[in-house]
């Protein structure tokens, strides 16, 4: 799969700063969830070019995409993970109305079974890398083979975290 480049570096910093600032409320999934976001990372950044602005934010909506299930306690996570992201671009200074419409897409849509609505490429190269780390890379995204994929997971270990959703979702 290669090296990481310097945008998607800058991608997994970003993830990363919210991980450690957040660690506690994912308790044992920490480490199952950050590997989950670090695969949708890369795969994302293998199918759109990004800057450093597009990689802010794509660290931004990767790190808070899933995070309500844990920080909130539901499985109905969408709209507190919304407004968990939406907050953090204001709390960052970085809430241009485009930034947190942007943001807010990616998060929204990233479920969506079709192609992403809204136009900016970077929220359905997100939703395809979605797909592909929850199908475990039986479906594929553009860029990247089932083998890369395997790649990524040795990089990015699972720890259990397919296991941890049905968990939650059976609570």
């Amino acid at each position: 799969m290669g090296e990481t480049n310097e945008a998607t570096h800058e991608v997994l910093e970003v993830a990363d700063a919210l991980f450690e600032r957040y660690q506690a409320e994912f308790g044992p999934s920490l480490a199952g969830y950050r590997g989950h976001v670090c695969r949708v990372i890369e795969l994302a950044a293998k199918q759109v070019p990004l800057d450093s602005s597009s990689a802010t934010l794509l660290g931004i909506a990767a790190f808070f995409h899933d995070a309500g299930i844990w920080m909130d306690g539901t499985f109905d996570y969408l709209p507190s993970s919304i407004e968990r992201a939406t907050h953090h671009l204001r709390d960052i200074s970085h809430d241009q109305p485009a930034d947190a419409d942007l943001v807010r897409a990616i998060i929204h849509e990233h479920h969506r079974q079709r192609r992403a609505i809204h136009d900016n490429p970077l929220v359905e190269a997100f939703r395809r890398a979605d797909l592909t780390d929850v199908s475990l890379g039986i479906v594929t995204c553009p860029n990247t083979s089932r083998a890369a994929y395997r790649s990524l997971l040795k990089r990015y270990p699972s720890h259990g975290f397919r296991r941890g959703l049905v968990v939650v979702a059976a609570k």
